[in-house]
């Protein structure tokens, strides 16, 4: 048994992720952000992840070093892949996401490990809602194996072998106590905002964005991955029914499903909107706060979120956040406070949301909604977060009794 490190060592950390940079969705910045500001305090970070991006597989460096971490990365087949760890020099496995591969094959090695009282290493998990998934974008076949490991025998194995659980919204932590899930374990640290969130975004934003938005006009904005589970159709529709004048700027990576997309060109031709729904591709850094400052709302009708990284990011702004009524949404908008919410997939009631903020843009009602959303936004960088995870994985790896709280 290695001797207990204390807070001025190195700390290894290996981070179990599928997906990482280039990949630019929300749990691989939660994770750039994250480690490579652990790895500035001191951590000994590697990331194993996949050869993979959405569209193109095993195809990325096998190792590559990015802002003072490693990066080692495999090719993902059927059951994931294995990741090069020495079990007996680390001090904390991570595990992002919760996929059945390659999270299954470590959890089962780090109770065997704990069966032969050999585990001297600690298993975190951050789950970004991967275990409680949206059940209905996988198939009926998909959907028995998933859920049956998950609620039957991941749940058992997570209580026995995991020694930290960090959730990002309390949402989330519901979730996994209902499902069997040890809520001591349990502890929800959001995720943070960007730095250039903090910046003087109209000075520092690019000639290029500020061309684009000019030449879109009057816009509402949506960002995340081109994916069903976003749920793009129900703007689109409510576009149909707004001013002439108004673009839905849709600003995102499309992910594997191309049928998905496909659809959505189709909708878009049916109801003549061609001209009115634009596809920016993948906007960064100050550049994308610059275009979520200048939209006149963002507009979020995802079916489900973990948290919602970009509607954080949409507060940060001062911009007001129309968003589905569901799932962790509605745990960080408050409805009438520093938001809206709308029904899921009620055309009607979000156009006439999106309409009562266009024609009240400058009266008090949406100026003080603009002005609560910006103070809250504004509450968590992600340097603070990563003080209070810093906190979290030394506790545990100090061996203090998670189990009386945090």
């Amino acid at each position: 048994m290695k001797n207990l490190i204390t807070d001025t060592e190195n700390k290894k950390i290996d981070v179990i992720v599928k997906y990482f940079l280039p990949v630019i969705a929300g749990i691989e910045m939660n994770v750039m952000e994250t480690y490579s500001r652990l790895a500035k305090k001191g951590w000994d970070v590697t990331i194993h992840t996949s050869k993979d991006t959405y569209l193109k597989k095993n195809h990325l460096p096998k190792l590559e070093f990015m802002r003072n971490m490693k990066i080692r990365r495999y090719p993902f087949r059927w059951y994931g892949f294995f990741p090069e760890i020495n079990y007996q020099e680390t001090d904390l496995v991570s595990l992002h996401n919760f996929d059945m591969f390659p999270h299954m094959h470590i959890l089962i090695r780090a109770l065997i490990f704990k069966i032969f009282n050999r585990k001297n290493f600690k298993v975190l998990l951050t789950p970004h809602g991967g275990f409680n998934p949206e059940w209905r974008i996988f198939s009926k076949p998909q959907t028995f194996i998933k859920r049956s490991y998950h609620y039957l025998v991941a749940n058992k194995l997570i209580n026995l072998t995991v020694d930290g659980i960090r959730t990002v919204s309390d949402w989330e932590k519901k979730q996994m106590v209902e499902h069997g899930i040890d809520s001591r374990r349990i502890f929800t640290i959001v995720n943070g905002l960007e730095d250039e969130a903090y910046m003087d975004i109209d000075r520092s934003a690019s000639a290029e964005i500020k061309k684009i938005v000019s030449g879109i006009g009057k816009y509402i904005l949506q960002i995340g991955r081109i994916y069903k589970i976003k749920n793009y159709e129900t703007t689109i529709k409510a576009l149909a029914m707004l001013p002439e004048e108004i673009k839905y700027v849709i600003a995102g990576p499309i992910q594997e499903e191309k049928r998905y997309i496909e659809n959505l060109y189709k909708l878009i031709n049916g109801l003549g909107l061609k001209e009115r729904v634009i596809f920016v591709g993948v906007i960064k850094g100050v550049d994308k706060f610059y275009l979520i400052k200048h939209a006149q709302m963002m507009v979020h009708m995802a079916i489900w979120e973990s948290f919602c990284n970009v509607v954080h990011e949409g507060l940060s702004q001062g911009t007001v956040c129309i968003v589905a009524n569901n799932t962790a949404l509605s745990y960080l908008i408050k409805n009438g406070k520093n938001g809206y919410l709308a029904e899921t997939y009620n055309t009607n009631k979000l156009a006439q949301k999106i309409r009562f903020v266009l024609n009240n843009k400058n009266k008090r009602v949406i100026k003080d909604i603009e002005s609560r959303s910006k103070k809250y936004g504004l509450e968590n960088s992600w340097d603070k977060i990563t003080e209070r995870i810093s906190d979290f994985y030394t506790m545990i790896v100090q061996q203090r009794l998670i189990l009386r709280g945090f």
